[in-house]
């Protein structure tokens, strides 16, 4: 809690009894029509656990200090019998990359918060500046019209260029609820922590290589990576592509995740991804299993015993499994002969874009940052990748010819992609999530993200994917499961197999938050 302040609460204001770490956003709203609780007394709840269990797990870098009074409105509006939706009054978390109006956006850099220095070995100690978006990004928006609450902004690595952990230079790490010492998963962590927590029932996060996949898995959380251009990006600080990052939510069921596509997507009611969650999905449906060398190397034990049960779990829900799906094509030879999109990317461009659409007297890009500043951005950064992603010789312009061809080069891939499953009959894989078991906090970035089986690929074809709890390993490990679906925008149909396999499975954990007191 480095930089945080929290709304004072009056000695009566939680709601006995009332645990919102067991809460989700369906019973929340369930609760509001019959009467049960109102939207105050959930916001007063996670409030509360943020004032006893944040001190240790330092999950928000911002909490919205209007909160209460959101809740308010959301109780009138409901009590006057006019709902908005699936999240009305529901606690909401955002990640610290996406512009919220009249809270500064840090990315987690020193840099973009006034109240901090950037520390280097030469430059020395110099004032940060901080970043007040003028309006909000589309998806916090979408949030707000849609009634729900939003409680604050979670912390997450420089920029979110780390794939293991959100070891931010202005707020330092997020932890895992189930384990200080397990790593809690890629940039999205403070978002997934928040949920675990029960900070809120719904988070979002942003990916472009894993970062909400990994981190729902890491917490025993869904997480749905949706298929590039589904949602709307603008007023998030870019990730290490701008043309695959996508944002996403991050809760504990399929249920809220795909009511919060719904309210993200924009879809009608009744017409969108929530309706279409059912038990049965999986029957009769062909489903393409783990191919060692496709992707990804040999498994470790413990996951390659934990997966076969998960596939055994499909099978008895009526699901065909295909063992064989790339492995007699030449899938990997043209894949590997691709251009890697951190050799050549546009990720200065974006940054400079990002700072164009906040408005007002912020920089409108990084030569104006650095005059204001005295610094360049990335000074004194603890990102891994940043150095990586930012090296002038791998940037081009967003139109440039050999940025058109990497991105050309990734949709012929996608293609290629679903010509093979539907030549094959597959109506989405099924897949750990990664190669070896989660490892601790103090693990090396690059090797996990090296671990995912899918990736870095979901991501460059556009893909959608939905990572899925698969219980604990034996030293309490979460563990976890993927669909990715067969082609761009089949959302529906992975969600629907997901809820099928989690409502047969029932494999989520809940941490021993009591732990942490």
């Amino acid at each position: 809690m480095r930089h945080l302040r929290l709304p004072t609460l009056s000695p009566e204001a939680s709601l006995s009894g009332l645990d919102p770490s067991n809460l989700t956003a369906a019973e929340m709203r369930a609760a509001y029509d019959r009467g049960d609780y109102r939207p105050t007394d959930v916001v007063r709840a996670c409030l509360e656990r943020i004032r006893m269990l944040e001190p240790r797990l330092n999950t928000f870098i911002t909490i919205n200090d209007r909160m209460l009074e959101d809740a308010e409105r959301a109780d009138n509006e409901i009590a006057a019998g006019r709902p908005l939706g699936p999240l009305h009054g529901v606690p909401v978390i955002i990640k610290d990359n996406m512009n919220q109006a009249g809270y500064r956006t840090t990315a987690g850099y020193a840099g973009f918060a006034a109240d901090d220095r950037v520390v280097d070995p030469v430059a020395g100690a110099l004032n940060g500046v901080d970043l007040d978006p003028q309006k909000d990004a589309t998806v916090v928006a979408r949030l707000k019209e849609a009634g729900a609450i939003i409680m604050g902004k979670s912390n997450l690595p420089d920029f979110g260029l780390d794939g293991l952990r959100a070891d931010s230079s202005h707020n330092g790490d997020t932890l895992n609820p189930f384990d200080a010492t397990f790593a809690p998963g890629a940039s999205s962590t403070g978002s997934a922590t928040a949920v675990t927590a029960g900070f809120g029932a719904v988070s979002l996060g942003t990916d472009t290589a894993g970062s909400i996949l990994f981190p729902a898995s890491a917490q025993s959380l869904v997480g749905l990576k949706p298929s590039f251009g589904l949602l709307p990006v603008d007023g998030i600080f870019p990730g290490l592509a701008s043309h695959h990052d996508v944002a996403g939510p991050i809760a504990k069921t399929v249920e809220d995740v795909a009511a919060t596509l719904d309210v993200l997507a924009a879809t009608p009611t009744g017409q969108g991804y929530q309706a279409k969650l059912r038990r049965g999905a999986l029957q009769g449906k062909v489903i393409g299993l783990f191919e060692p060398g496709q992707w990804a190397g040999e498994l470790h034990p413990l996951v390659a015993s934990h997966y076969q049960k998960m596939v055994e779990i499909i099978e008895s829900l009526g699901a065909r499994t295909a063992h064989v799906v790339f492995v007699d094509t030449d899938w990997t030879t043209v894949w590997n002969a691709r251009t890697f999109f951190s050799s050549c990317n546009s990720y200065l461009a974006g940054v400079d874009a990002f700072l164009a659409g906040l408005g007002g007297a912020n920089p409108a890009s990084r030569v104006e940052f650095a005059k204001q500043a005295g610094f360049e951005i990335g000074l004194g950064t603890t990102a891994p990748l940043h150095s990586l992603l930012a090296h002038p010789a791998r940037n081009v312009g967003s139109d440039d010819p050999r940025l058109k061809a990497v991105i050309d080069t990734a949709e012929a891939l996608c293609r290629k992609y679903e010509a093979i499953l539907s030549a094959r009959g597959i109506d989405a894989l099924f897949l750990p999530r990664s190669v070896n078991p989660l490892p601790n906090l103090d693990g090396n970035s690059l090797d996990y993200l090296g671990d995912q089986v899918v990736g870095t690929q979901v991501n460059e074809m556009g893909l959608p994917a939905i990572t899925v709890p698969g219980g604990v390993l034996p030293d309490g490990r979460p563990i976890a499961v993927d669909f990715v679906g067969r082609a761009k925008f089949t959302e529906a149909e992975i969600l629907a197999y997901a809820y099928d396999f989690e409502q047969e499975s029932q494999l989520r954990c809940t941490p021993n938050l009591g732990n942490l007191r």
